[in-house]
């Protein structure tokens, strides 16, 4: 048996009140062969990883609505408390799982690669965005939940901005804007209006919404075949639409 203070750390089973606690148990039993029961993630010190790994874990499997601090500390093999003394609440938590999420949107544009054909690159660098909404609805659905991500985490807007923007400037130069300034009336409508038609189509996609315009396509489906014939009319070619708005004058 093995006192940390007030701490009581047993070989049956073990009550703690900091990861410390529980390090120098497993070392104790580690010492004399004998190995604690398995936990899922948590290992050593590296507490704050696991809780992360295990909240983002819950997102991916059930979404925002089953998450809680006690269910992430559950699967991360810790005690109740632990999280909020890393993270201070829920939002601390979270805000990394969004921050996560952030990188792999990024991913997901950056393998896109990049194409002197506006048109081309305006088209796939939507469809990423879209496809990655619904090959990740949680995390899609939480980046964008500001009463559950701290935006003021400092890290944040750069994380958040990086894969945005650069959508945005596809965007922009598909509409001949070569110098985007959002500091300028014009050029920042244009922005919000254009990322509003992505995020809602997206969240239309995760909503299967897309059934009562398709009505013979399931999310996945409508992703696969149809999405980019919908991107097509979306942003169409320049010839096409330079074409359309003669016919349209005449």
């Amino acid at each position: 048996m093995v006192y940390i203070g007030s701490v009581e750390c047993t070989r049956g089973g073990y009550t703690r009140e900091s990861e410390h606690c529980l390090d120098l148990f497993e070392y104790c039993l580690d010492c004399v062969g004998i190995m604690p029961k398995k936990r899922s993630t948590y290992h050593h010190g590296d507490l704050r990883a696991a809780m992360i790994e295990a909240a983002d874990g819950i997102i991916t499997e059930g979404g925002i609505e089953a998450f809680s601090l006690r269910a992430a500390a559950q699967r991360a093999g810790v005690s109740p408390g632990a999280p909020a003394h890393h993270f201070g609440s829920a939002k601390g938590l979270l805000t990394e799982v969004a921050l996560l999420a952030f990188e792999r949107l990024d991913r997901y544009i950056e393998e896109v690669g990049h194409s002197d054909d506006v048109v081309a690159n305006v088209r796939a660098l939507s469809l990423a965005f879209v496809t990655f909404a619904l090959g990740h609805p949680g995390h899609f659905r939480l980046m964008f939940r500001n009463d559950l991500v701290d935006g003021d985490d400092p890290r944040f807007p750069a994380m958040a901005s990086k894969p945005g923007r650069r959508l945005g400037l596809a965007v922009a130069a598909y509409r001949g804007n070569s110098d985007v300034d959002l500091k300028r009336f014009e050029d920042a409508a244009d922005m919000l209006c254009d990322m509003a038609t992505l995020q809602g189509l997206a969240h239309l996609v995760l909503e299967e919404k897309a059934a009562h315009f398709f009505r013979k396509a399931t999310s996945r489906q409508f992703v696969k075949k149809e999405l980019p014939k919908v991107l097509e009319r979306l942003y169409p070619d320049h010839k096409v639409a330079i074409s359309g708005e003669k016919t349209g004058s005449a």
